[in-house]
């Protein structure tokens, strides 16, 4: 069942909601975030879920070379990026943002998620890089953590997705993002608590957005 934690801005008094939506559908959960962006909400929405195996194709279709026959099925998305993989154990959070009452710069978006996820790691000592280029979060040349984001009427939507402990098999099967990397899970090179990492994402999400 999904639980709503609802925070104010200090800044400029806007409403930062989280939803914990557990295990969902790809297709579903789109539906989800066009249905609240039409209703052109007045707050800030967070999203955090996981997504049966899937893989999903950005607008850059026609640099992908994949055999779309593959099972789990291929979806194509209006998100930024190339062909990327959800599945249980990768962690999803989605940014339905308000882009006219941002504390920073719309364009600066993807870069302070990405900061803000790094900062993160870095506290639990895990050494690790930002790719400006091919937007992600990198381990040892290995691709940990993707974001692809979209803007319409003023709202962001899509967003990052982090790997635990997900099937590497599958996701290793294609080029992640259309590079040739390899995927990894975190869990590979940290101890973690999934329940603690999420809550310290959401907490630094959630300063991101007030500062």
């Amino acid at each position: 069942m999904a639980c709503n934690v609802i925070r104010q801005s200090r800044k400029n008094m806007t409403e930062i909601r989280f939803k914990e939506l557990g295990l969902v559908e790809y297709s579903e959960t789109y539906e989800a975030m066009m249905l609240l962006i039409e209703s052109q909400p007045g707050f800030h929405s967070i999203w955090s879920l996981e997504h049966f195996p899937v893989f999903t194709i950005g607008i850059s279709e026609k640099e992908i070379t994949e055999d779309k026959s593959k099972t789990p099925p291929f979806i194509k998305t209006d998100r930024g990026g190339k062909t990327t993989f959800h599945a249980p154990g990768q962690q999803v959070f989605y940014f339905i943002l308000n882009m006219k009452k941002l504390p920073f710069p719309p364009t600066d978006l993807t870069k302070k998620i990405l900061e803000t996820t790094s900062s993160v790691l870095a506290s639990y000592d895990l050494k690790h890089n930002i790719n400006v280029h091919d937007p992600g979060i990198f381990i040892e040349k290995q691709k940990v953590a993707s974001i692809g984001m979209r803007i319409k009427k003023n709202y962001s939507y899509h967003g990052l997705s982090i790997n635990i402990e997900t099937d590497l098999d599958t996701f290793n099967s294609i080029k992640p993002c259309g590079l040739d990397v390899q995927a990894c899970n975190l869990k590979d090179y940290i101890d973690i608590s999934v329940v603690n990492l999420k809550k310290e994402l959401l907490t630094n999400f959630q300063q991101m957005l007030t500062k």
